[in-house]
């Protein structure tokens, strides 16, 4: 049986009107009554309805996701993603502001966060975070706050966050891993690119795909070249990446690019003097491109349709379903694109 605040004052002895002022924390009770009122309320299980008492205290529910800037082509697909979902809540006054802010060559999302929490313009916050740990204060502080903050896409799980909607990567680095196997089951040399910086993406990433060929006992050599952020706005940085490692590729039958440089990539390959499987993730004209060429082999996609509306499925539920007292994380599919259905996961594809 739902327990209402009539119930508790009648308990109590009080007056309905007092009860409900302590629950939705208006002034004019005494310190003593509040805490008569809060045990009792625990006592017999109340739960806030939390859709009565948002739609009654203002109209529009103000949400902003934080997105990065780098790397645009999959970013940017995210925020369309998150646009066209949002505008199916719009009717139910949930506004979505999306903000790009940069990671590169700087994190700005921990003070561009910090701001939005001091300017109290929203009642939601989702972050797809550079990185974990650096996350958790703020995203503690936004909680405290009453807040709630959900993460897409890249997750802070040692935070206080409500849900968390995107990928596991370690999934991700061991399916590159078991793909290269089904490829070519022989590879003795193999290439993993990933980004220096050790964030909690990269560090999942490489821990999945070096965990595959163990729990298959190859043996095998997988060398690790790391590029510094910077190359997703220096791009010519990719091109000598390749020349400074060029020996090495040309001993090596796969690589793996673990970071956002897919597109970039492929089209400085020409030096190679063998053919290689290239794993990576994402997929934009380029890269669909570069798998009709043969150039690349596979990549991993990870649903940006599905993040985007999940994410503000979520956020509905927490605001107006008052049966939800905690929701669950939910780990988006991983997707293998070849040549064959790559243009399913284009929404505009060329023939060229």
């Amino acid at each position: 049986m739902k327990v209402t605040a009539k119930m508790i004052a009648e308990e109590l002895g009080i007056s309905t009107a007092t009860v409900d002022r302590v629950l939705n924390h208006r002034k004019g009770v005494s310190e003593k009554t509040i805490h008569k009122v809060k045990q009792k309320a625990k006592e017999l299980g109340y739960q806030p309805n939390r859709a009565a008492k948002f739609l009654s205290t203002q109209k529009i529910v103000n949400i902003a996701f934080i997105l990065p800037v780098f790397p645009d082509y999959f970013w940017n697909e995210l925020e369309m993603e998150i646009k066209e979902a949002a505008s199916l809540y719009a009717d139910f006054g949930f506004q979505t502001d999306v903000h790009r802010v940069h990671t590169i060559p700087q994190n700005d999302e921990l003070e561009y966060m910090d701001k939005l929490i001091d300017q109290g313009n929203y009642q939601a916050i989702v972050i797809a975070p550079h990185d974990a740990k650096p996350t958790e204060e703020v995203i503690n502080k936004a909680m405290d706050k009453n807040i709630p903050v959900f993460t897409i896409n890249t997750d802070v799980p040692d935070s206080q966050r409500i849900a968390y909607v995107g990928s596991d990567y370690y999934d991700a680095g061991y399916l590159a891993g078991e793909l290269i196997y089904l490829f070519q089951k022989d590879v003795s040399n193999m290439v993993l690119i990933r980004e220096r910086e050790n964030t909690y993406q990269m560090q999942q990433k490489e821990k999945g795909f070096i965990q595959f060929f163990k729990e298959k006992n190859i043996e095998n050599k997988v060398h690790i070249i790391k590029y510094d952020k910077s190359a997703y706005i220096e791009k010519e940085q990719i091109g000598e990446l390749l020349h400074n490692h060029k020996e090495l590729f040309n001993q090596s039958e796969a690589v793996y690019v673990a970071g956002g440089i897919l597109d970039e990539l492929q089209k400085y390959w020409f030096f190679s003097t063998r053919t290689h499987i290239i794993i990576g993730h994402d997929i934009n004209q380029t890269i669909y491109h570069a798998l009709n060429k043969g150039v690349i082999t596979a990549t991993i996609c990870q649903d940006p349709m599905a993040q985007a509306a999940i994410t503000l499925k979520k956020l509905t539920n927490y605001f107006l379903d008052e049966n939800v007292s905690e929701l669950d994380d939910h780990i988006v599919k991983l997707e293998i694109v070849t040549r064959a259905n790559a243009k399913y996961f284009l929404k505009h594809t060329t023939n060229d």
